[in-house]
């Protein structure tokens, strides 16, 4: 749903982006991170959604429904926000996020003014310096399908909540 908000790419900026896209992960980093949101205008909430993987396997799934954000780009930012704040309380220190937000991702890397956004960029810099190594990328939504799937479903719900599904206990212990 990030799409409809305006672009941020200058066109230079754009054709940079089709000719040097978002440097590949980083192979070093145990734990990786899919995250996404879903907005719709008319509606009480956001949903969220995260997947985290050790290596290739998936660990744990994370789906919240947040209060209603201004636009889907807000939605995003509250999103990752909500995943990287997670993700340390479990202890992972040197991870990847992944996000299917081109813009957002953008506004983050290329460290960008944004003033309707100020606030949680601040958390989510904050935050930042609560890891050893973080690295954030864009990936493609059919690469995201998964917590696009938890973030649509949540969003549905009435009440605002967080729920976990661990899908591998004991690499979630280590």
């Amino acid at each position: 749903m990030a799409q409809i908000v305006e672009t941020t790419f200058t066109k230079e900026e754009e054709n940079n982006q089709r000719r040097n896209p978002s440097p590949a992960p980083n192979l070093t980093h145990q734990w990786r991170c899919q995250v996404d949101a879903s907005w719709v205008e008319a509606s009480d909430g956001i949903g969220m959604g995260f997947v985290l993987f050790e290596q290739e396997v998936e660990v744990l799934r994370g789906r919240c429904k947040g209060p209603q954000t201004e636009t889907p780009l807000h939605a995003e930012a509250e999103s990752l926000c909500w995943a990287m704040k997670e993700v340390n309380n479990r202890g992972c220190r040197r991870i990847n996020f992944e996000s299917d937000c081109q813009q957002l991702v953008h506004i983050i890397q290329q460290k960008k003014q944004w003033p309707a956004l100020e606030p949680v960029l601040d958390e989510i810099k904050a935050m930042n310096a609560l890891f050893k190594d973080l690295s954030l990328m864009f990936i493609s939504r059919s690469a995201n399908v998964c917590a696009d799937n938890l973030a649509k479903e949540v969003r549905a719900r009435e009440q605002c909540f967080s729920f976990y599904e661990v899908k591998d206990p004991i690499r979630l212990a280590i």
